[in-house]
């Protein structure tokens, strides 16, 4: 473990802001991070767990402790014919572990293929894409107590995982940092495909196989697709600044829907449970004229409009100030308070 100073983060996150922290830690065991966090050093400072810097949006330098989870490894825990029990490390490449998983025909997070990051994150940011979110597959969450100082288990029921949110992101933020996570993936054939295009891109390659032993192509043949898709509407980091989608899509109640619908049939939507109706928050930015366009060395995407991105050295106060304009405008047109993805320091 090394403790480095005053160290530049501009290629540590998925922006590439110029920005950088006081101090910076990456640790890969357990014992490690307990080590870091009794440093006499930093007892009045601020701290911050990252995994790949995929969701952060820095608007200045950061004048406490970075610490990022280098932990690796995947256990399986239980297997039988119908499903396996995994436990990966927090400091494992997100699509580096799908890809394993679908290398060993274990499914459920093949539809997560291509999303940036750490395994670490899933549970904090419930990723989610193509109608799959990380608690269908969360078993429980293994993390460090910063109050006792020890490891607990946690069940993910009780982890409040929602919509790219949980109690990770919310009255947990400054206690429990995720170290482990158990994953529950299918060994027979179940699939999701019932979300965006992605039923007809797998049709357009020939579709699914059916069979005893399709089960492996099939989930071979979902990941490529997703992966197709996803580079076709979003743009590569390391080549445009970015981190992926910068805003939720806001859920109203369903007679808050009906009235907004009155005024804008066309409003792409889809119905949830408890009487809610998600809205498409890309559909609404680009009704309001923002994709493609830039506000100084920010930049909406031209392909993907939820995309903000890094124009070339571009600062976090100007990614902020479009996010902001964006959003007012979005409630000026439509009484919607947009509300962003990205964690905003």
């Amino acid at each position: 473990m090394i403790v480095q100073e005053q160290v530049c983060l501009k290629d540590k996150h998925s922006f590439h802001l110029n920005v950088s922290a006081r101090y910076w830690a990456e640790y890969q065991k357990t014992e490690e991070l307990r080590e870091i966090l009794q440093d006499k050093r930093f007892d009045k400072l601020p701290v911050l767990p990252v995994g790949g810097g995929c969701n952060i949006l820095f608007t200045q330098d950061f004048p406490g402790l970075i610490i990022k989870s280098a932990i690796s490894g995947i256990d399986v825990l239980h297997e039988n014919k119908d499903e396996v029990l995994l436990r990966a490390g927090s400091g494992l490449d997100w699509d580096q572990f799908v890809e394993y998983c679908v290398s060993q025909a274990w499914g459920g997070i093949e539809n997560l293929s291509g999303i940036p990051g750490l395994t670490g994150a899933s549970p904090i940011q419930n990723i989610g894409a193509y109608g799959v979110e990380a608690k269908d597959v969360i078993h429980s969450v293994e993390v460090f107590d910063r109050q006792t100082q020890e490891l607990k288990v946690l069940p993910v029921e009780e982890c409040g995982l929602a919509y790219r949110n949980s109690r990770f992101k919310q009255e947990w933020k400054d206690r429990f940092i995720v170290c482990y996570i158990s994953y529950r993936l299918n060994k027979k054939p179940f699939y999701r495909l019932d979300y965006g295009n992605l039923k007809e891109a797998l049709s357009s390659q020939g579709g699914l196989q059916e069979g005893p032993d399709a089960h492996s192509y099939n989930l071979a043949l979902i990941r490529r697709t997703v992966l197709a898709i996803r580079s076709s509407k979003l743009p590569d980091p390391d080549v445009l600044g970015n981190a992926g989608s910068f805003f939720k899509n806001p859920e109203l109640e369903a007679s808050a829907f009906a009235l907004l619908a009155e005024r804008f049939p066309e409003l792409p939507h889809w119905k949830l449970p408890n009487n809610k109706v998600k809205l498409s928050a890309a559909w609404m930015i680009e009704h309001c004229g923002w994709k493609g366009k830039s506000l100084g060395r920010a930049g909406v995407y031209p392909k993907q409009a939820l995309v903000l991105v890094n124009l070339g050295a571009a600062q976090g106060e100007e990614i902020y100030d479009l996010y902001q304009q964006i959003a007012a405008d979005v409630f000026s047109t439509f009484g919607i308070r947009l509300q962003a993805e990205v964690v905003i320091l």
